[in-house]
């Protein structure tokens, strides 16, 4: 079975306010919607602020249709995440689908499976995250796939519509409606870091600015 649906927009000011979110930042705050450390940025663009909005993608092993549809599909700004349901030795990802997005507008891809052809895609300055990469493709065989379904990838179920924030370290997939909340959040953080940054430079101790110290002492050590 193959099918498609839409996805809601956000509209262009919420797009462009989420591309200052650090994922860092938020690392601090958001409990839920990162991937586990076994989605790797693949270093294929240095360096790299990837933000936009999902187009998911699940495929079964082996047949890339429906991938090759979400590239004709997505608009600019968008970001395709790929399931590929625990399949990770026939990758779905390449050069042509890489051209294709960025055609589109596509701003990165991340795959929970593999890529191929990271030296073109390299050259082509593309960002994309995914599990590792292999010689070994997919086909196109129209067996079944979804697109704009809610996905798991890298252990965190990502649903069509949220927003992708990624860099070398990894990525999180917001959900729309806790956008202004990380905006804000991410706000406080710079400011407080600053500070923090300059009373170290000036020999305070981080033990004593964080109150580990302070928590060490409750302890009883």
């Amino acid at each position: 079975m193959m099918s498609m649906n839409t996805i809601d927009r956000v509209d262009s000011d919420t797009l462009e306010a989420a591309t200052a979110l650090d994922p860092n930042d938020l690392g601090h705050h958001f409990h839920f919607g990162f991937t586990t450390p076994d989605i790797q940025f693949m270093e294929t663009t240095e360096p790299v602020e990837m933000v936009g909005q999902v187009i998911t993608v699940r495929i079964p092993p082996e047949d890339s249709t429906m991938v090759h549809k979400a590239t004709e599909i997505a608009e600019p700004g968008d970001v395709i995440v790929v399931d590929m349901q625990g399949h990770t030795t026939n990758a779905p990802w390449g050069e042509m689908t890489t051209r294709a997005a960025i055609e589109s507008g596509v701003t990165g891809a991340v795959i929970d499976g593999s890529i191929t052809d990271s030296r073109e895609i390299d050259e082509l300055e593309f960002p994309v995250y995914a599990r590792g990469k292999s010689a070994r493709t997919t086909r196109l065989h129209g067996r079944g796939g979804e697109i704009n379904s809610p996905v798991q990838v890298g252990g965190s179920v990502v649903n069509p519509g949220d927003i992708a924030i990624g860099n070398e370290d990894g990525v999180l997939f917001l959900r729309r409606e806790k956008v202004d909340e990380a905006i804000e959040y991410c706000k406080e953080v710079k400011s407080q870091e600053k500070q923090t940054i300059e009373k170290l430079e000036n020999g305070a101790s981080l033990a004593d600015l964080t109150a580990a110290n302070e928590l060490l002492d409750q302890a009883g050590n």
